[in-house]
């Protein structure tokens, strides 16, 4: 399990992650977790792009995120994002074996900035297997046997659709827990600003980042308080991204 957000807004561009990793016994099917074992987002830095991962913990025998720095690594010659997420997928589809389930089993949040007509726009790349509940809003058809790099929010789309002081954002992982509880969190902190109460007060991109901190953060210490294993959990990773690129990253230890 794990939880990683990505958002895309007027400021720039947020992405956060945990660092748990869930392990399953192969004989007794108990799960117990390991806390900052897995590095799950990461800068692109010839793209000036983050990508984080979610899903299975390993790619042909390698750890998902140890799999994923070699591919950055080795992906220079890709100079646009589609490139990037295109090649992406073609190595997800020859080294994960086909979907058979219909589910979703791993996935990449991709997201940069890209030119359209002359300005720099976000734009975010949703490379996974499985359904793709945005494409089928936008009746868009994809092969859920297989992995898609599917382009959830095109610069163009982001321009005519995200106004100023809203966001986009895309939550994967063990994300049900966390969407019943955010969505009741801000229903109240919306109830609030009549009083002059503003919850998250986001006046920059480093406080953007740190609202995504906090809800991984909340998520993480209300599983390790509940009865639930605690799969979200460890350090947070998190980056920011602005038109002129990284803008910063680090690491939040609790």
């Amino acid at each position: 399990m794990t939880l990683v957000l990505t958002e895309l807004g007027s400021l720039g561009i947020a992405m956060a992650a945990d660092s748990a990793v869930t392990i399953v016994h192969p004989s007794t099917g108990l799960r117990h977790v390991v806390p900052n074992a897995a590095k799950k987002l990461h800068v692109v830095p010839h793209l000036s792009a983050g990508i984080s991962c979610w899903g299975l913990g390993s790619i042909a025998g390698t750890p998902t995120d140890q799999w994923l720095s070699s591919f950055i690594a080795s992906s220079a010659s890709f100079t646009t994002l589609q490139g990037f997420a295109n090649e992406l997928a073609r190595q997800l589809n020859a080294q994960v074996p086909t979907n058979t389930t219909g589910n979703n089993r791993l996935g990449f949040h991709l997201a940069a900035f890209e030119n359209y007509r002359g300005t720099p726009i976000p734009s975010f790349y949703h490379i996974h297997d499985g359904p793709s509940t945005v494409s089928q809003q936008r009746c868009v058809t994809v092969n859920p046997n297989q992995f898609n790099a599917n382009h959830d929010v095109p610069p163009q789309w982001f321009q005519q659709n995200v106004s100023v002081g809203q966001s986009y954002i895309t939550r994967n992982g063990d994300y049900q827990l966390y969407a019943q509880l955010f969505s009741q969190l801000e229903a109240f902190f919306q109830q609030l600003q009549p009083l002059g109460i503003m919850i998250p007060f986001s006046r920059n991109l480093t406080d953007v980042a740190e609202y995504l901190v906090f809800q991984i953060r909340t998520m993480s210490e209300i599983y390790r308080l509940s009865n639930l294993v605690p799969g979200i959990g460890g350090c947070i990773h998190y980056l920011t991204i602005n038109p002129a690129g990284i803008h910063s990253q680090g690491t939040k230890h609790f």
